[in-house]
């Protein structure tokens, strides 16, 4: 971890996922945790939520096949 982009960067993992408080927003909460327990919301409309979904998918692909 010597590197200045190492330092500055701070890893989190997804630990939920849920419906968006919001019911116009139609989108979705991801809760995102640290090592250190710090936690942040992350808040997605359905147009952002459907573009993740594609990409995590397609990731996915790559690693165990279709």
């Amino acid at each position: 971890m010597g590197s200045d982009l190492n330092r500055h960067t701070h890893e989190f993992v997804v630990t939920d996922v849920q419906l968006a408080d919001n019911e116009t927003d139609r989108g979705v909460m991801l809760m995102l945790t640290d090592a250190r327990g710090g936690r942040v919301r992350l808040h997605l409309n359905g147009d952002m939520a459907e573009l993740l979904r594609e990409r995590v998918a397609f990731a996915l692909d790559r690693i165990t096949g279709p």
